[in-house]
């Protein structure tokens, strides 16, 4: 790597390898630490033996990159090898090194409360909080860029809590969470006719700085892609390593949340568990190199708890070195809706809310299949309501329809799961039960009549059903079955009602 190129900076920048080597240092640290390239950071800027975590009470932001995630440290440092100087030390770390960027500054002329007037040089809006939410520091610039419209002594020594209004609706929500984003990223957010980048750095592990940078130039190409994102009915997103690094007006509309909810937060936050395999199989293929643009069809829990069904299509491309997605996201809940209720009307028995006939028949077809092929068994049972031409000639039609529903309600409470129940016509109804033997069978059926007999109905107090039992047998075909359990309940009906009786 070509790092007198790369690092050819107005500050100090020493690049180190991860057993404390300096292996490069650009032409200004020269000027302060000499010639320092093959000697240990901690022997250069400590005058130490051994690292600078073992004897020193500071943190040493190579051991903290080396073993963290985080790829980005800054801290603020008194070395003993340059008198009575502060460092303000950046460091970065790319791949197998880490590049340190150094600015010096006098004891005499630099204090720590002093420390605003060294980052109100940065042109960066910069606002610092400690690690319990409370404001230790904002700037002027990051007052201006968002209108707030107060001195910076005025944020000083507020809990997040309390001033949280005053803040912009795109950035309120990532001080509220600043814990759970990672560092080092820059993440990029909308707002009205331009773009801001924003940061978070850990100083001294005591301290969170976000640092907010403004894309003030635009050519023509940039400010046609900023209007079609912020206007385009489609949410775009971009991820890398599981996170959202970018998000469209109309993607954190979709999840019912804000952008900065969604900035550094992790993708699997709103996917619905039974997506959450098929996502990470996705990431995983991207994560590994490989490129491809995939569509694919999920459930996703809004930040209102709401389930959507969405419609996403990403493509991998490099961003940063990194193997990333971008995507487009359609809301299609409606669409599934639509199809959902479509396939109610052709499956589900209006008046009563359970499967129809054509319903029953598919899945009577799919059961003989199986038993066909692994030798399972069921039988089915198909009952009628005793006398009910009676109910309807006397209390009239309605109370007939209440009659059949609450019947339903009645017999749904006392079948298993993994039963089939469906009306068959008028008032005839089918069970298809999976079980070993016609004993069985006799049992549910009868554990179905009684519980009907006992029950104290709406309307008309008690009524009966009288069932048919068929078992299946090798060979059968929908009609043998149906045709043996209605002669089944043909006889049950014959000889008194209010009773099952079994096919032979």
């Amino acid at each position: 790597m070509d790092f007198a190129k790369k690092y050819d900076s107005n500050y100090p920048v020493i690049v180190i390898d991860r057993d404390f080597n300096i292996v490069f240092s650009n032409r200004n640290s020269r000027k302060i630490y000499g010639n320092i390239e093959g000697k240990k950071c901690y022997q250069v800027f400590n005058n130490l033996s051994s690292p600078c975590y073992k004897v020193m009470p500071y943190v040493c932001p190579i051991r903290v990159l080396k073993n963290t995630k985080n790829k980005e440290f800054t801290g603020l440092y008194h070395l003993n090898s340059c008198g009575d100087r502060y460092v303000l030390m950046n460091v970065i770390k790319d791949k197998d090194f880490f590049i340190q960027k150094h600015r010096f500054f006098a004891e005499k002329e630099f204090s720590l409360p002093d420390f605003k007037r060294v980052l109100d040089l940065l042109g960066e809006g910069i606002i610092i909080f400690d690690t319990k939410g409370i404001v230790r520091y904002t700037n002027k610039k990051f007052l201006s860029m968002f209108g707030i419209k107060k001195e910076p002594d005025f944020f000083f020594d507020k809990h997040i809590d309390k001033i949280r209004s005053l803040f912009p609706e795109e950035i309120k929500d990532i001080f509220s969470r600043q814990e759970e984003i990672p560092e080092g990223e820059e993440y990029l957010l909308h707002f009205p006719n331009r773009y801001i980048t924003v940061k978070k750095s850990v100083l001294d592990n005591s301290f969170l700085l976000w640092s907010f940078i403004e894309k003030k130039e635009m050519d023509l190409g940039d400010e046609i892609f900023r209007v079609l994102l912020e206007t385009t009915p489609v949410g775009i997103f971009l991820q890398c390593s599981g996170r959202f690094m970018y998000i469209n007006p109309t993607m954190a509309s979709i999840l019912e949340t804000t952008p900065g909810s969604l900035i550094g937060s992790s993708i699997f936050d709103f996917v619905h568990p039974e997506y959450r395999g098929k996502v990470a199989e996705i990431a995983k293929r991207r994560n590994s190199g490989e490129r491809f643009t995939e569509k694919y069809v999920i459930k996703v829990v809004t930040g209102k708890n709401k389930i959507k069904w969405v419609e996403i299509t990403s493509q991998t491309i490099s961003f940063r070195d990194k193997n990333c997605g971008i995507g487009s996201v359609v809301d299609i809940t409606d669409r599934k809706k639509l199809e959902e209720d479509l396939r109610n009307l052709a499956t589900v028995d209006q008046l009563t809310g359970i499967y129809n006939r054509y319903a029953f028949e598919r899945f009577l077809e799919r059961e003989i299949s199986r038993a066909e092929r692994y030798g399972t068994k069921f039988a089915i049972l198909m009952f009628d309501i005793d006398n009910f031409k009676q109910i309807n000639d006397i209390y009239g039609h309605q109370v007939g329809d209440k009659v059949l529903k609450e019947i339903v309600q009645v017999i749904k409470k006392h079948i298993r799961r993994s039963d089939i129940f469906a009306r068959w016509g008028g008032e005839e109804f089918m069970v298809l039960v999976p079980i070993k033997n016609k004993a069985d069978a006799y049992k549910i059926a009868e554990k179905i009549r009684k519980t009907v007999e006992n029950h104290i109905f709406e309307n008309i107090k008690h009524l009966t059903i009288s069932i048919g039992i068929s078992f299946y047998k090798e060979g059968d075909s929908i009609k043998s079955l149906i045709r043996r359990a209605d002669t089944a309940l043909y006889e049950a009906k014959k000889t008194g009602k209010n009773k099952t009786v079994i096919a032979d």
